[in-house]
């Protein structure tokens, strides 16, 4: 072992230590950082949240699986319409995730998960009549899809309107009183 100095080892050490903290200092600062979110406007009303932890039965989230971009919607497909159109829901950014429903149902009118969806981001941006409106032109392309009666009574149920709220999840829970839908409906039943 070689000789050194006091002011050599003193040199060595206080070297160590600073190496230490930098490092310390430089991962700390990478795993705090979050990162940089676009601001939306707030909803002029004050909402709940929706009835189900995931609106859409595809489960799709921000940053699972693929999310398409505006550079894909260049073909008229509304499946990946509507997928963007999830992913800017799901993001909170209802301005948007309307105007990409709206283009999806201009292209397949019978799509009845995109009317449920919009009239969802309908009813988040303040719009409460045009999105019973459009919930009940879901109903009427098919009468038998169990979330958009559950999402007209979440609405009507949030408006004030409990006898249509009850009477929309009623219809939800005779569709199937056994599966998530059905159950979150006799829940939001039980709370009128």
């Amino acid at each position: 072992m070689p000789k050194f100095s006091a002011l050599t080892w003193l040199v060595i050490i206080v070297a160590q230590i600073t190496y230490g903290l930098m490092v310390y200092a430089i991962t700390r600062s990478y795993y705090e950082q979050r990162p940089v979110v676009a601001a939306t406007p707030a909803p002029s009303t004050p909402v709940a949240p929706h009835p189900l932890p995931n609106p859409s039965p595809t489960g799709l989230t921000p940053g699972m699986g693929y999310t398409p971009t505006i550079e894909d919607l260049k073909e008229e497909d509304p499946e990946l319409i509507a997928r963007l159109a999830d992913s800017y829901f799901a993001q909170k950014n209802y301005p948007q995730a309307i105007e990409l429903y709206e283009r999806a149902l201009t292209i397949d009118p019978k799509d009845v998960e995109s009317y449920n969806d919009l009239g969802l981001a309908l009813f988040y941006t303040g719009q409460n009549e045009q999105a019973v409106d459009i919930l009940l032109a879901g109903i009427q392309q098919d009468g038998e899809f169990q979330r958009i009666r559950l999402s007209l009574g979440f609405i009507l149920a949030q408006i004030g309107d409990k006898a249509g709220a009850a009477a929309a999840f009623n219809k939800a829970i005779e569709l199937g009183a056994d599966n998530s839908v059905g159950i979150e409906a006799k829940r939001m039943l039980g709370e009128l």
